[in-house]
Protein backbone atom coordinates (compact mmCIF):
# COMPACT_ATOMS: atom_id res chain seq x y z
CA UNK A 1 0.00 0.00 0.00
CA UNK A 2 1.43 3.44 -0.55
CA UNK A 3 0.74 6.14 1.65
CA UNK A 4 1.34 9.80 1.42
CA UNK A 5 5.10 10.56 2.27
CA UNK A 6 3.29 13.11 5.13
CA UNK A 7 1.65 10.26 6.56
CA UNK A 8 3.29 8.66 9.52
CA UNK A 9 0.07 6.96 10.79
CA UNK A 10 -3.19 5.18 8.92
CA UNK A 11 -5.87 3.31 10.67
CA UNK A 12 -8.59 1.90 8.33
CA UNK A 13 -11.96 0.42 10.00
CA UNK A 14 -9.68 -0.74 13.28
CA UNK A 15 -11.38 -2.75 15.46
CA UNK A 16 -10.25 -4.76 18.66
CA UNK A 17 -12.60 -7.00 19.92
CA UNK A 18 -11.94 -8.59 23.43
CA UNK A 19 -13.32 -12.54 23.43
CA UNK A 20 -14.07 -13.00 26.75
CA UNK A 21 -15.64 -16.63 26.94
CA UNK A 22 -19.75 -15.80 26.14
CA UNK A 23 -19.36 -12.14 25.66
CA UNK A 24 -17.68 -10.13 23.32
CA UNK A 25 -15.94 -6.47 23.88
CA UNK A 26 -15.84 -4.27 20.84
CA UNK A 27 -13.29 -1.90 22.55
CA UNK A 28 -12.88 -0.40 19.13
CA UNK A 29 -15.27 -0.40 16.11
CA UNK A 30 -14.27 1.17 13.01
CA UNK A 31 -11.70 3.57 13.72
CA UNK A 32 -10.00 5.97 11.02
CA UNK A 33 -7.43 7.63 11.69
CA UNK A 34 -4.56 9.52 10.28
CA UNK A 35 -1.52 11.45 11.57
CA UNK A 36 0.83 13.21 9.49
CA UNK A 37 4.43 13.21 10.31
CA UNK A 38 5.17 16.14 12.79
CA UNK A 39 1.89 16.70 13.79
CA UNK A 40 0.72 17.26 17.79
CA UNK A 41 -2.57 15.54 18.38
CA UNK A 42 -4.58 15.09 21.58
CA UNK A 43 -7.00 11.73 22.15
CA UNK A 44 -9.86 12.60 24.22
CA UNK A 45 -12.61 9.94 25.86
CA UNK A 46 -13.89 9.38 29.58
CA UNK A 47 -12.42 6.18 31.23
CA UNK A 48 -14.05 3.14 29.27
CA UNK A 49 -14.19 4.77 25.97
CA UNK A 50 -11.21 2.82 24.57
CA UNK A 51 -8.40 5.64 24.11
CA UNK A 52 -6.17 3.31 25.90
CA UNK A 53 -6.62 0.54 23.84
CA UNK A 54 -5.93 3.32 20.62
CA UNK A 55 -3.13 4.04 22.18
CA UNK A 56 -1.94 0.68 22.75
CA UNK A 57 -2.16 -0.43 19.07
CA UNK A 58 -1.00 3.22 18.16
CA UNK A 59 2.08 2.05 19.94
CA UNK A 60 2.41 -1.45 18.27
CA UNK A 61 1.69 -3.01 22.26
CA UNK A 62 -1.51 -4.32 20.89
CA UNK A 63 -2.70 -5.11 17.07
CA UNK A 64 -5.87 -4.81 15.61
CA UNK A 65 -8.77 -7.95 15.37
CA UNK A 66 -10.19 -6.02 12.39
CA UNK A 67 -8.89 -3.36 10.12
CA UNK A 68 -5.63 -2.03 8.82
CA UNK A 69 -2.72 0.20 10.77
CA UNK A 70 0.27 1.87 8.71
CA UNK A 71 3.06 2.75 10.71
CA UNK A 72 5.44 4.62 8.94
CA UNK A 73 4.23 2.17 5.72
CA UNK A 74 4.37 -0.63 7.93
CA UNK A 75 1.32 -2.79 8.15
CA UNK A 76 1.65 -3.62 11.81
CA UNK A 77 -0.77 -6.40 11.58
CA UNK A 78 1.10 -9.26 10.14
CA UNK A 79 4.31 -8.29 12.40
CA UNK A 80 5.32 -11.15 14.93
CA UNK A 81 6.17 -10.23 18.23
CA UNK A 82 9.95 -9.65 17.74
CA UNK A 83 9.30 -6.87 14.85
CA UNK A 84 6.64 -4.94 16.99
CA UNK A 85 9.65 -4.79 20.08
CA UNK A 86 11.74 -3.59 17.55
CA UNK A 87 9.55 -1.02 16.01
CA UNK A 88 8.42 0.20 19.92
CA UNK A 89 12.14 0.61 20.27
CA UNK A 90 13.02 2.27 17.07
CA UNK A 91 9.99 4.36 16.49
CA UNK A 92 7.68 4.97 19.49
CA UNK A 93 8.71 7.05 22.85
CA UNK A 94 6.50 6.12 25.74
CA UNK A 95 5.08 8.62 28.37
CA UNK A 96 3.19 6.85 31.13
CA UNK A 97 0.96 8.61 33.67
CA UNK A 98 2.99 6.43 36.58
CA UNK A 99 6.04 7.35 35.62
CA UNK A 100 7.49 4.03 35.29
CA UNK A 101 11.19 4.53 36.72
CA UNK A 102 13.05 2.04 37.93
CA UNK A 103 13.64 3.89 41.68
CA UNK A 104 17.23 2.01 42.43
CA UNK A 105 18.41 3.22 39.39
CA UNK A 106 19.21 7.51 38.91
CA UNK A 107 18.17 10.18 36.50
CA UNK A 108 20.96 9.03 34.21
CA UNK A 109 20.34 5.22 34.36
CA UNK A 110 16.60 5.60 34.17
CA UNK A 111 16.94 7.49 30.83
CA UNK A 112 20.19 5.25 29.48
CA UNK A 113 17.43 1.96 29.78
CA UNK A 114 16.47 1.94 26.50
CA UNK A 115 19.97 3.04 24.82
CA UNK A 116 21.42 -0.17 26.85
CA UNK A 117 18.93 -2.61 25.18
CA UNK A 118 20.35 -1.23 21.81
CA UNK A 119 24.44 -2.16 22.80
CA UNK A 120 25.43 1.20 22.40
CA UNK A 121 29.00 1.91 23.89
CA UNK A 122 28.71 3.02 27.55
CA UNK A 123 30.14 6.60 26.55
CA UNK A 124 27.85 7.24 23.92
CA UNK A 125 25.18 5.91 25.85
CA UNK A 126 26.20 8.51 29.21
CA UNK A 127 26.20 11.01 26.62
CA UNK A 128 22.89 11.11 25.11
CA UNK A 129 21.13 10.24 28.09
CA UNK A 130 23.24 13.72 29.81
CA UNK A 131 21.79 15.55 26.80
CA UNK A 132 18.48 14.85 27.15
CA UNK A 133 18.20 15.44 30.63
CA UNK A 134 19.56 18.55 29.98
CA UNK A 135 16.74 18.91 27.43
CA UNK A 136 13.92 18.14 29.73
CA UNK A 137 15.80 20.88 32.32
CA UNK A 138 17.01 18.19 34.77
CA UNK A 139 20.65 19.24 34.71
CA UNK A 140 20.98 19.25 38.33
CA UNK A 141 19.35 16.17 38.64
CA UNK A 142 20.97 13.93 36.87
CA UNK A 143 23.12 11.55 40.09
CA UNK A 144 19.55 11.63 41.89
CA UNK A 145 17.15 8.57 42.36
CA UNK A 146 13.61 8.95 41.70
CA UNK A 147 12.38 8.86 45.44
CA UNK A 148 14.60 12.61 45.89
CA UNK A 149 12.62 14.08 42.76
CA UNK A 150 8.97 15.75 42.62
CA UNK A 151 6.67 13.89 40.51
CA UNK A 152 6.90 16.77 37.66
CA UNK A 153 10.72 16.10 38.18
CA UNK A 154 9.82 12.14 37.98
CA UNK A 155 7.60 13.11 34.65
CA UNK A 156 10.86 14.63 33.10
CA UNK A 157 12.83 12.07 33.50
CA UNK A 158 10.44 9.54 31.55
CA UNK A 159 10.13 12.30 28.68
CA UNK A 160 13.82 12.18 28.34
CA UNK A 161 14.21 8.11 28.29
CA UNK A 162 11.28 8.39 25.78
CA UNK A 163 13.37 10.93 23.73
CA UNK A 164 16.79 9.15 24.13
CA UNK A 165 15.99 6.42 21.50
CA UNK A 166 15.43 9.55 18.98
CA UNK A 167 11.94 8.08 17.66
CA UNK A 168 9.08 9.10 15.68
CA UNK A 169 6.33 9.15 17.65
CA UNK A 170 5.97 10.62 21.54
CA UNK A 171 3.11 8.61 23.10
CA UNK A 172 1.63 10.32 26.27
CA UNK A 173 -1.03 8.18 28.37
CA UNK A 174 -2.01 10.76 30.60
CA UNK A 175 0.77 12.40 31.24
CA UNK A 176 0.15 14.70 33.23
CA UNK A 177 -2.44 12.79 35.36
CA UNK A 178 -0.98 12.90 38.77
CA UNK A 179 0.52 16.40 38.83
CA UNK A 180 -0.80 19.21 39.50
CA UNK A 181 -1.91 21.91 37.28
CA UNK A 182 1.02 24.25 37.47
CA UNK A 183 3.36 21.20 36.93
CA UNK A 184 1.07 19.54 34.40
CA UNK A 185 1.36 22.93 32.26
CA UNK A 186 4.99 22.71 32.52
CA UNK A 187 5.26 18.88 31.02
CA UNK A 188 2.77 20.17 28.31
CA UNK A 189 5.13 22.97 27.41
CA UNK A 190 7.77 20.61 27.00
CA UNK A 191 5.60 18.43 24.58
CA UNK A 192 5.03 21.43 22.47
CA UNK A 193 8.54 22.43 22.53
CA UNK A 194 9.19 18.97 21.63
CA UNK A 195 6.71 19.05 18.91
CA UNK A 196 7.97 22.32 17.57
CA UNK A 197 11.74 20.58 17.33
CA UNK A 198 9.75 17.97 14.62
CA UNK A 199 8.04 14.87 17.04
CA UNK A 200 4.75 13.83 16.26
CA UNK A 201 3.16 14.24 19.47
CA UNK A 202 0.08 12.02 20.51
CA UNK A 203 -1.40 12.81 24.30
CA UNK A 204 -4.40 10.81 25.51
CA UNK A 205 -6.33 12.59 28.00
CA UNK A 206 -9.41 13.44 29.52
CA UNK A 207 -8.47 17.16 30.68
CA UNK A 208 -9.59 19.83 27.84
CA UNK A 209 -6.86 21.96 29.10
CA UNK A 210 -4.29 19.70 27.86
CA UNK A 211 -6.27 18.48 25.28
CA UNK A 212 -6.05 22.08 24.01
CA UNK A 213 -2.12 21.79 23.10
CA UNK A 214 -2.54 19.50 19.87
CA UNK A 215 -3.44 21.13 16.80
CA UNK A 216 -6.14 18.70 16.40
CA UNK A 217 -8.39 16.93 18.90
CA UNK A 218 -9.76 13.54 18.12
CA UNK A 219 -13.11 12.31 20.55
CA UNK A 220 -13.70 9.19 21.17
CA UNK A 221 -16.97 7.32 23.20
CA UNK A 222 -17.68 3.77 23.02
CA UNK A 223 -14.69 2.82 20.65
CA UNK A 224 -15.70 5.09 18.34
CA UNK A 225 -14.20 8.26 16.89
CA UNK A 226 -16.94 10.63 17.06
CA UNK A 227 -15.60 13.91 16.13
CA UNK A 228 -12.45 15.38 14.93
CA UNK A 229 -11.07 19.48 14.99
Amino acid sequence: MKMGNDILIEMKSVKKIYDLGNVKVFALKNVNLKVKKGEHISIMGPSGSGKTTLLNIIGCLDKPTEGEYYLDGIDVKNLNDDELSEIRNKKIGFVFQNYNLIPQLNVIENISLPLIYRGLDEEEIIEKAKYYANLVGLGDRMYHRPTELSGGQQQRVAIARALVNEPLIILGDEPTGNLDTKTGKEIMEIFKKLNEMGRTVIIITHDSKVAEYGQRIVKILDGEIIDEK
